[in-house]
């Protein structure tokens, strides 16, 4: 049984009340950052719920740019996966295709561990296109504002990026913090396929895709998998459920 099962009755009301106290943030951070838009040609990855397996087995596909929405026929054509922990509702361990049988006894060894939840985070453990400097522990913070709520990393670049809530944009953020001088560069966008997953758009010059596939996976479990936008993992959203907006 994982363990969030066993502690959602303690946790729902930690997640209630980390979402109250959200709003006097909200109310005293009004400014409006500068927007870059995301370029149109860019990468999409389609990452789906393997068949049979629950929500155990994320494959994740190419689609070459969107010919191939949901990728090939060939479940084989995979070029990651991640396979989640028996015990551990949000753990996951993300394996490369290209990078199989390597473990002592010819067994696959992850090349990256992906944790969602009220503290998320992901170690990357070894990417052949990424610097090593990239290789470690990569926290996602919580963060909001007037305008939104995101998930918030760094890189080894020193560089700010966020996952929003509304839009469901990966933003390299310039300038944090400093008002209308704040810069929010639109490099990735996640759009959700419902409980079967969701495709990746990602501009791969400006993030390696194991980091945008593995946080994205963080959000889509967690922070949008809730209309708190906050512990998805204890406070999901209910089949039919939908935020409520204001007329």
């Amino acid at each position: 049984m994982p363990v969030e099962l066993v502690l959602s009755p303690l946790m729902r009301p930690v997640v209630r009340a980390k979402a109250v106290l959200f709003s006097p943030h909200r109310n005293s951070s009004h400014y409006i950052p500068q927007i870059r838009e995301l370029p149109e040609d860019v990468s999409q990855y389609a990452v789906i719920r393997r068949f049979g397996s629950g929500s155990k087995i994320f494959d994740v596909f190419d689609t070459n740019k969107g010919q191939m929405p949901v990728g090939g026929k060939n479940p084989a054509d995979k070029i990651f996966w991640f396979h989640r922990s028996r015990a551990v509702k949000g753990a996951y361990k993300m394996f490369s295709s290209k990078i199989l049988a390597t473990g002592p006894d010819g067994e696959d060894e992850p090349i990256a561990d992906v944790r969602a939840g009220l503290r998320g985070n992901v170690l990357l453990i070894r990417a052949p296109d990424a610097p090593a400097a990239e290789l470690g522990w990569h926290i996602l913070n919580h963060r909001v504002d007037a305008i939104d709520s995101y998930r918030m990393f760094t890189m080894s670049n020193g560089l700010t990026y966020q996952w929003t809530y509304r839009g469901k944009w990966l933003e390299l953020v310039h300038n944090l913090g400093e008002k209308e001088s704040e810069i929010r560069e639109r490099i990735g966008r996640v759009v959700e396929h419902g409980p079967h997953g969701f495709t990746l758009y990602i501009d791969e010059t400006k993030m390696l895709r194991e980091i945008a596939l593995s946080t994205a996976l963080c959000s889509y479990i967690d922070q949008w998998n809730t209309t708190l936008e906050v512990g998805g993992i204890y406070y999901a959203k209910q089949p039919g459920q939908v935020r409520w907006k204001r007329d």
